[in-house]
């Protein structure tokens, strides 16, 4: 088939979602595999492949010499053959040997990014911040080693290039346009969390614009990334920068200025890493090449994004994903190689096909005991893969980090000094039942984490959650608990900035002290570094319900549930709220009824039963309340708790008043 188009232009979206557009400005379907193909022969200066060459990228050659990959190249020919008629156009000649990309009848994104287009560097990072909406073909994937190697190449080129232009514009300008400036390196940071050049020139801008505090901010946070996510530090060259631009009780540099080597020495101190809590580290074993299914893509996405699941989680760490790779890789002793990088789980995972099913088995070893805590095979037909893809991680994630607190909790009985970290644990696993009790011994753990490591994050925003937590059961509206609670969420926020627990507890905080607006600010910031942390995800629902905003606040709730399905007694006693403010009194008792100890939701309870004219229920509910706070009454109550608008406040005083509280 040779080039035709009619003088007919179209254009290949590459980076983010990767899109086919067309004249109009409408996205046109195509092959995806198509796609890749077309943007693979952009990067060629011949424009040219033999299909075989691109049989072995898009599929590889496995173990047939690569007659599969071929007969599986003559089909996907065929369907793009179908679909440039229809488009009346031709982006690839296929011959009978090559296949060759139509340059005049497609263009690329990426064209308008290279330093030639612009000779000015303002523009050429404009047209980096216009076009570079997501990573290189951020959705496609390969089947083979070749075009999985490819991917990563070209994704790393183009950050590298964001990289540079970036550097290129901040070094240019005398006075940078701030916003322009920011917006960008924040992109960039977006795409590539580890980027030395973007956290410096993010830190240059704030520091030019005397906003020191958020510099630092940003430099603190990158930090702890660091060290949580890959268990290292920062560059020889970051540091040495953020000593100059922090030098002597917290003079600002100017951005571009000359700084003196006497300032080498000064800045702030580096965090005491060897007090870090020691966490369990958990390699995460891709599977072997040579077990892997021909006509299942999905699965190098489907191993990054479990590990993206698990790095989420604070209470492990994580072995990346490049040095698991490795370790999978060596002949050297498998006791040997996990001791040498101190693991102490191991998540296995192996595929199998046959028959035209593939199955899926993941592993759980905890390597000291050599015991398996966990095993399940997951099967399906490759195409029904994508309909259970988020089901699929999310089951993988829970149940590995189950395990892992489970068996780590098992160890503390066998300890007479628990480690920090086991004190975490313990003070986590208290909270599961909301009682005064249960809140008490957490705040006593959690204290003795902080004891043995005072910079300890996720203690001290446990240390806010229990605060809060006795300032809602007990009911009195002291607000002493609730300014400790504000007092050390902030401080979980200035040791770990990265970490979502400080925001989680600073936006409960400020709900209960009726800043509204600046508890859903924090809550945002919260949900932006674990999106799927199911506590965080509850509580702000309660937000939401105090907030007035009963439907979303439902749909969260909901959505905290599936990823905690054995969840405390909190999300069932938020999802009641919602529930109330819906007038669904009748859902309203039923989550009630699903909570371990129902005392703590009486007043809720008795008012529901009122709303239904269930008396005798709404009395007996009363009464038990009472009997635990028996000096309780609505309008005291109604006063102390922050509710925005007045349409619910009077729902619970009519269901309270009918229920026969005074």
């Amino acid at each position: 088939m040779a080039c035709k188009g009619d003088g007919v232009a179209f254009g290949l979206k590459t980076f983010g979602e990767t899109r086919l557009i067309g004249p109009g400005g409408q996205a046109a379907a195509f092959p995806d595999k198509g796609l890749l193909a077309i943007a693979f022969l952009g990067f060629r200066p011949s424009g040219r492949v033999s299909r075989t060459e691109l049989a072995s990228f898009l599929w590889g050659e496995g173990d047939d010499g690569g007659t599969k990959a071929l007969g599986n190249l003559r089909q996907l020919l065929s369907r793009i053959r179908q679909r440039q008629r229809e488009l009346e156009v031709s982006f690839l000649d296929i011959e009978s040997t090559d296949i060759a990309l139509c340059r005049d009848t497609i263009g690329f994104d990426f064209e308008d990014l290279q330093p030639a287009r612009s000779e000015d560097a303002i523009a050429r990072l404009d047209a980096f911040l216009r076009i570079m909406s997501g990573q290189f073909l951020a959705d496609m994937d390969s089947s083979s080693e070749t075009g999985q190697l490819w991917l990563l190449e070209r994704r790393d080129f183009w950050l590298a290039e964001f990289a540079s232009a970036l550097d290129d514009a901040a070094a240019l300008l005398s006075h940078p346009n701030s916003a322009s400036i920011k917006d960008a390196a924040a992109r960039l940071i977006e795409l590539d969390p580890y980027s030395d050049v973007a956290h410096q020139i993010l830190m240059r801008v704030y520091a030019k614009e005397r906003r020191l505090s958020q510099a630092r901010l940003i430099y603190d946070r990158y930090k702890q990334q660091l060290w949580s996510e890959l268990n290292t530090r920062p560059s020889e060259d970051m540091l040495r920068f953020a000593r100059l631009l922090f030098n002597d009780e917290g003079r600002v540099t100017s951005v571009g200025q000359e700084l003196t080597p006497e300032l080498a020495g000064s800045g702030t101190p580096e965090p005491a890493l060897s007090a870090r809590p020691q966490l369990p580290r958990l390699l995460l074993l891709p599977p072997k090449r040579a077990e892997e299914p021909h006509g299942w893509a999905p699965i190098s996405g489907l191993i990054e994004d479990i590990t993206i699941g698990l790095s989420r989680i604070k209470t492990m760490a994580i072995v990346a994903p490049h040095t698991a790779r490795r370790i999978a890789g060596m002949a050297i002793d498998e006791a040997d190689r996990l001791k040498q990088f101190d693991v102490s789980y191991v998540l296995e995972t192996r595929l199998h096909e046959r028959n035209n099913e593939t199955a899926l088995y993941a592993t759980l070893v905890h390597v000291a005991s050599d015991e398996v805590l966990w095993s399940e095979r997951f099967r399906g037909h490759p195409d029904d893969f994508p309909d259970t893809y988020s089901e699929l991680i999310a089951r993988i994630v829970l149940e590995t980090a189950g395990s892992i607190v489970r068996k780590e909790l098992s160890k503390i009985r066998t300890v007479s000094n628990p480690t920090a970290y086991q004190n975490f644990l313990l003070g986590q696993h208290s909270l599961s039942v909301a009682d005064l009790p249960g809140i008490r011994r957490a705040r006593k753990f959690f204290r003795a984490a902080l004891h043995d490591v005072s910079d300890y994050a996720s203690a001290m925003a446990g240390l806010a959650r229990t605060e809060h937590l006795e300032w809602l059961l007990t009911a009195r509206g002291d607000e002493e608990l609730l300014r400790l609670a504000e007092t050390h969420a902030r401080d979980a926020i200035r040791i770990g900035a990265d970490d979502a627990g400080g925001y989680h507890q600073l936006g409960v905080a400020k709900l209960y002290q009726g800043h509204f607006f600046e508890s859903m600010e924090a809550f945002l910031e919260a949900e932006s570094r674990a999106p799927s942390h199911a506590d965080l995800i509850a509580d702000h629902a309660d937000t939401l319900v105090h907030a007035a905003d009963p439907i979303l606040a439902l749909d969260k709730i909901k959505r905290a549930i599936e990823l905690n399905p054995l969840c405390p007694d909190l999300y069932w006693w938020t999802a009641a709220g919602a529930n109330y403010c819906l007038e669904e009194y009748g859902e309203a008792i039923a989550c009630i009824g699903r909570m371990a100890d129902q005392a703590n939701a009486g007043r809720l309870a008795a008012a529901a039963y009122a709303m239904l004219g269930d008396q005798r229920s709404a009395r007996r509910e009363m009464r038990r309340t009472l009997a635990i706070y028996p000096d309780f009454t609505v309008d005291d109550w109604l006063m102390k708790v922050p509710i925005r608008e007045k349409w619910k406040r009077d729902m619970l005083r009519d269901g309270m008043r009918k229920a026969g509280f005074k």
